[in-house]
């Protein structure tokens, strides 16, 4: 799916400004040794059932972007410490404090997560033997949060073979027969912490194409279905924040499963300097009759429109 070309250049900007290394975690060389990569033809990618909803769905892309790279088949499989044993040497992956796996790879290996615990968005990865019962060696991907188990994961894709943008600017994967997790991969907390872009100007440029791609000419363009891919990209970015399309669109109306969406794939939402407490003014304003946009002859009206705009995401991340 080829993006229109200014708005992929200001992206490619965000990444080069958003560059955070790990230094090398893959090889493709046999004789480098480390964790080979669904060695048998195939493997699985654990997670526990308390783990993120967001975390499993990242899990997935992961198991995906490397079975597109090996040819080799991952798999995502919800388990417990006591099921893991119908993988000897599996991917295992999740967050401290919200994952009963990584507990007890913690407790059974001493695996030392002292870097990482209490961090921002922080993640370490690495070989461990005897993680669980029955399993003879794992690999473990660790994070401190949400985002930062997350971030390891596409750190992996990355380096593996699989650019972020291999959706939005069909940048070919890189194939090869055997992928290699080699030493520990680590990431601290980020210099900047929130880190994302805004969608301005969208009309004609972007609108017309999401209006074409994503609801058949029908329908609000900026869906759930058009954020899905965006908040992807973001996450393979290590980006976090964003504020939306505003010039015609409302983020929160067009498609009200946009805000749990965000939330869902751990995006921080934000708004314009003239969208205060995340509403689209004046599309939202305009919608009903409120009288006049004036917070000196109509200080209740504009009060209340604020608040409703503020309880609408409580349960959101907002900035």
């Amino acid at each position: 799916m080829l993006l229109p070309r200014p708005w992929m250049l200001g992206l490619a900007l965000l990444r080069s400004a958003l560059a955070i290394s790990t230094g090398n975690c893959v090889s493709f060389d046999t004789k480098a040794g480390g964790f080979q990569v669904a060695a048998t033809g195939s493997a699985r990618v654990l997670v526990a059932p308390n783990e993120w909803p967001g975390v499993v769905r990242a899990a997935g892309d992961f198991a995906k972007d490397l079975s597109t790279v090996t040819g080799k088949t991952l798999t995502v499989m919800n388990t417990t410490s006591s099921t893991a044993s119908q993988s000897k040497t599996p991917i295992i992956v999740g967050t401290l404090g919200h994952s009963d796996l990584i507990s007890a790879v913690v407790n059974s290996t001493n695996l030392d997560v002292s870097s990482i615990s209490g961090k921002w968005e922080s993640y370490i990865a690495q070989q461990v033997s005897n993680p669980l019962p029955g399993v003879d060696t794992a690999y473990v991907v660790v994070g401190s949060d949400k985002r930062g188990t997350i971030y390891g994961l596409y750190e992996l894709s990355e380096q593996s073979g699989v650019s972020p943008w291999y959706w939005w600017a069909d940048v070919p994967v890189q194939k090869h027969s055997s992928v290699y997790f080699t030493g520990t991969c680590a990431h601290g907390e980020p210099t900047v912490k929130y880190r994302g872009i805004f969608i301005n100007d969208e009309q004609p440029a972007i609108q017309s194409w999401a209006q074409e791609k994503f609801t058949n000419g029908t329908g609000a363009p900026f869906n759930h279905a058009f954020y899905a891919n965006v908040f992807e990209l973001l996450l393979r970015l290590r980006a976090n924040y964003l504020w939306p399309a505003m010039w015609s669109g409302m983020f929160y109306v067009d498609d009200a499963t946009n805000g749990a969406l965000a939330d869902y794939y751990g995006i921080v939402m934000g708004t314009s300097h003239q969208e205060p407490m995340a509403r689209s003014t004046p599309n939202e304003w305009n919608r009903s009759p409120r009288g006049k946009w004036n917070f000196t002859s109509n200080a209740e009206n504009v009060t209340k429109y604020w608040t409703e705009g503020v309880e609408r995401v409580a349960s959101y991340g907002m900035l």
